[in-house]
């Protein structure tokens, strides 16, 4: 069964940490390359949001941080992932996958970050998701199909809704496809990480 209501980790934290285990980075750096990735398209982020991030992510011991001067440049942090918060953000990656609901940033996240896992275990978690997405889309089908032939009692909003989660059904099971295709051509041998357009300090 597909983990529906447990996360270990918020969006936020997770991206944050998927990063940090790139790179070592300052609270500015990650701000940047969060500016980067146009992450406020996904969901709403503040520069504010980072700093708090940060700081609970070094509370619950998931990052540490080291003090650092670069000549006459103000004193600032540089975060690193510590081994509780590498354990923790791969945990968080798998349930991203596992995870079936409405917001797909969810999936987005895990995709950018799924390098961070073992390629069987990937195809594993995207294999049973394909299965519940197909599962999905088959019910959904169905149910048009039986309104469909009597529209004259059905509301066309009530099909066009049902369109809808029908074609967001369809753009995630044809990326799991595209995914599994990829990964078995490639057996991840690519270097290039998703944070690999870097950015200056």
């Amino acid at each position: 069964m597909l983990i529906e209501e447990y996360i270990l980790l918020p969006k936020l934290s997770t991206l944050i940490l998927g990063i940090l285990a790139e790179q070592e980075i300052s609270p500015y750096q990650l701000n940047k390359l969060l500016k980067d990735l146009d992450t406020k398209k996904w969901f709403p982020i503040a520069e504010s949001t980072v700093y708090a991030t940060v700081t609970k992510l070094k509370s619950k011991g998931l990052i540490e941080g080291r003090k650092e001067r670069l000549g006459k440049l103000p004193e600032r942090t540089i975060y690193r992932i510590t081994t509780k918060g590498e354990e923790e953000f791969k945990s968080a990656v798998s349930n991203y996958f596992d995870r079936m609901d409405s917001d797909t940033s969810r999936f987005d996240i895990a995709i950018l970050l799924m390098h961070n896992l073992d390629s069987n275990e990937i195809q594993k978690r995207l294999k049973k998701k394909l299965e519940m997405l197909e599962s999905n889309y088959y019910d959904i089908r169905k149910q048009l199909l039986s309104l469909e032939s009597e529209r004259h009692k059905v509301g066309f909003t009530t099909i066009a809704m049902l369109k809808h989660r029908l074609h967001k059904i369809e753009a995630e099971i044809k990326t799991i496809k595209e995914i599994i295709k990829e990964l078995n051509t490639t057996k991840n041998s690519s270097q290039q990480h998703p944070f690999d357009f870097r950015m200056n300090n």
